[in-house]
């Protein structure tokens, strides 16, 4: 992945758009899409206090390794 991480507290994703993101205190980072104010992952929303930092998600690397979770995925397209 080529996009850089951007602490909440200095931007934020448009609407709708598939990010990786950090919650505060953990180092494993979970997919998602930003809508409303919230981080939404697979499992439930996130409101943006409780995440630390986000990138964009690249659209070739999603495609390529769909099956493969974040922290692989990372680990392929680095």
């Amino acid at each position: 992945m080529s996009t850089q991480w951007v602490t909440s507290a200095t931007g934020l994703p448009h609407q709708g758009e598939s990010v990786e993101f950090m919650l505060d205190g953990r180092s494993v980072a979970m997919d998602g899409t930003y809508d409303r104010q919230t981080f939404r992952s697979r499992w439930t929303g996130y409101d943006i206090q409780r995440v630390r930092t986000w990138r964009l998600v690249d659209a070739n690397c999603a495609k390529a390794h769909p099956a493969h979770p974040a922290t692989d995925r990372v680990a392929h397209c680095a």
